[in-house]
């Protein structure tokens, strides 16, 4: 069962990745820009849009402040990105 909740928590992280590549891409500004505007290493930054990085929630509103969205625009990004029904919960 703790190996279900690994995958689910890795799946999240990956679309918020893919999520705030896209954001990055389509925003037409280095990561330097991003991650200086929101007080962030590149690296960290980085490391968030390769879905290597679970963002506490300060950070996920700072990212999301980066890009003129509000935090439940974002999220709701992120759960488009998930198949549908998914759930972060285990479901017994």
């Amino acid at each position: 069962m703790q190996t279900l909740q690994k995958d689910k928590n890795k799946k999240f992280i990956q679309a918020f990745g893919r999520v705030l590549a896209r954001l990055h891409t389509e925003s037409k500004r280095s990561a330097r820009s991003i991650a200086y505007e929101i007080n962030m290493s590149k690296t960290t930054l980085l490391l968030a849009e390769a879905g290597k990085l679970d963002p506490q929630i300060t950070t996920f509103c700072k990212i999301a402040e980066a890009f003129y969205i509000k935090p439940e625009q974002l999220l709701k990004m992120v759960y488009e990105e998930l198949p549908e029904n998914w759930t972060i919960i285990d479901e017994n």
